[in-house]
């Protein structure tokens, strides 16, 4: 499943347009206090405050990491070393702070200290898995009691700005921040994170994830268009516990029905931001994803779990191998981006193409079950309450997608899912350079095909 979340261009460009500075409460009666000066958070006191936690995170200097935190509780300065363990455990490429916005009593005339909400962004690369930067947002409240006084941060939590298509978070919390102690398992193409205390989990399944990224990569590489780009790796976070498991990357996006429920595993968008405080082009929308699998499922604990790990990690990983085609105002069609996972998913796995063929033809065999109505699924399909209606649609999803590659060759089907991601608005002409049809009678042959395999 992919977490396709809408709007992305408003936060691709957030770093700037919502980097403005929001002094409410900056009095203009007259001063009092000493000497007359008023006490004021700044920008480029953030800003400066920022560059040294980005430095010390970089050196490896966890006393000077800590030092912003020294006014607050023990508890956040508790956390905020894990968080610094952590981190230090991941293969950044980029890692650094960046100033936001501010809010609040950022300037006092009367002696009482100013205090401020700062938003801040960490923005981050990981190294041979993330396409370009892309960013995490938290919420610090600052304190600066005198004029002459270090800036000291008192809490630490998510950012809540209202972006459309967003939850009430920007990408937290992460792994690093949801666990006291986190484990990083390395593999070639993939970083697989958990907590410590599910790091044997983690090793066990590793060796499959990374094979689906094999696959994967080496599938698009030899038959996919060349133009474009693709993650070069992939960030998984694998989690037992469901209630952690929905709530990483996405606090306060709870169960939304039964078909998130049932969801094993997502892979959720990161829109791509400049870092290095530069204005340096970012020439993809997507600039990284990160996949969580919920590894309580049967998937995971049943004895045979190899060939359903492989499954659920190149459905996946698929999903994020794409993420930077995405286009500026592209809305993909889900039964492209859910049949071209499940067809990486089902390559070279006939075993699997065939429950799913038969489970397709048992649905349709069912008495409360209309017939198949030869239609293509729609968005809202995906999302029924009913898992046996879901896992049709995913398979007759699956099933356009192999019909391309059967009927006109695998390099055609991986290009029209390459033009979908890009241009959404782009179907009939993409269908016609794909098969030589438009989409009605692309359609009608696709249900010739569906019908031929379940009767």
């Amino acid at each position: 499943m992919t977490a396709a979340f809408g709007a992305v261009a408003v936060i691709a460009l957030g770093l700037m347009l919502y980097g403005i500075v929001q002094a409410v409460g900056d009095d203009p009666l007259p001063v009092a206090g000493q000497g007359g000066q008023a006490t004021e958070i700044t920008q480029d006191e953030m800003a400066g405050l920022l560059e040294k936690h980005s430095k010390a995170l970089a050196g490896n200097d966890k006393g000077a990491y800590l030092a912003p935190f020294e006014g607050g509780s023990p508890a956040l300065k508790t956390k905020q070393a894990s968080l610094f363990s952590n981190l230090r455990k991941v293969p950044f490429q980029v890692s650094e702070y960046q100033y936001l916005a501010i809010e609040g009593r950022a300037k006092d005339h009367y002696g009482a200290g100013a205090s401020a909400s700062v938003d801040v962004a960490f923005v981050h690369q990981v190294k041979g898995a993330d396409a370009s930067p892309v960013a995490e947002w938290y919420r610090w409240t600052v304190e600066k009691k005198t004029e002459d006084a270090d800036l000291k941060v008192t809490s630490v939590g998510p950012a809540t700005p209202e972006i459309p298509g967003y939850g009430d978070t920007i990408n937290y919390p992460a792994p690093w921040d949801a666990y006291d102690s986190m484990a990083v398992t390395v593999k070639a193409h993939t970083v697989i994170m958990s907590d410590s205390a599910q790091v044997a989990d983690a090793r066990r399944y590793a060796p499959y994830i990374e094979k689906a990224a094999q696959d994967n990569l080496a599938a698009w590489a030899a038959k996919g268009p060349k133009s474009g780009h693709t993650m070069p790796g992939f960030v998984v976070t694998l989690e037992k516990n469901r209630k952690m498991y929905k709530h990483m990357y996405r606090e306060g996006t709870g169960d939304e029905g039964d078909e998130s429920i049932s969801e094993a595993g997502v892979s959720i968008q990161m829109p791509a931001v400049t870092a290095g405080g530069t204005k340096a082009k970012v020439d993809v929308q997507n600039g990284g994803a990160r996949i969580v699998m919920d590894t309580s499922g049967n998937r995971f604990t049943r004895p045979d779990y190899a060939a359903s790990v492989l499954d659920i990690s190149h459905h996946e990983l698929a999903h994020t191998m794409v993420e930077p085609l995405t286009g500026p105002d592209s809305r993909t069609e889900l039964w492209v981006i859910e049949g071209f996972a499940d067809y990486m998913a089902k390559r070279d796995d006939a075993a699997l193409a065939a429950d799913d063929i038969r489970g397709l033809k048992a649905y349709y065999a069912g008495s409360y079950v209309d017939p198949f109505d030869g239609k293509l699924p729609l968005t809202d399909d995906f999302h029924s309450s009913d898992d046996a209606e879901n896992n049709a649609h995913y398979t007759l999803g699956w099933l356009a997608i192999r019909f391309i590659a059967e009927k006109y060759g695998e390099d055609k089907a991986l290009a029209f899912v390459a033009e979908q991601y890009q241009d959404s608005k782009g179907m009939e002409a993409q269908l016609t350079k794909a098969t030589g049809m438009g989409l009605n009678e692309f359609q009608n042959a696709w249900a010739d095909y569906v019908r031929k395999q379940i009767s």
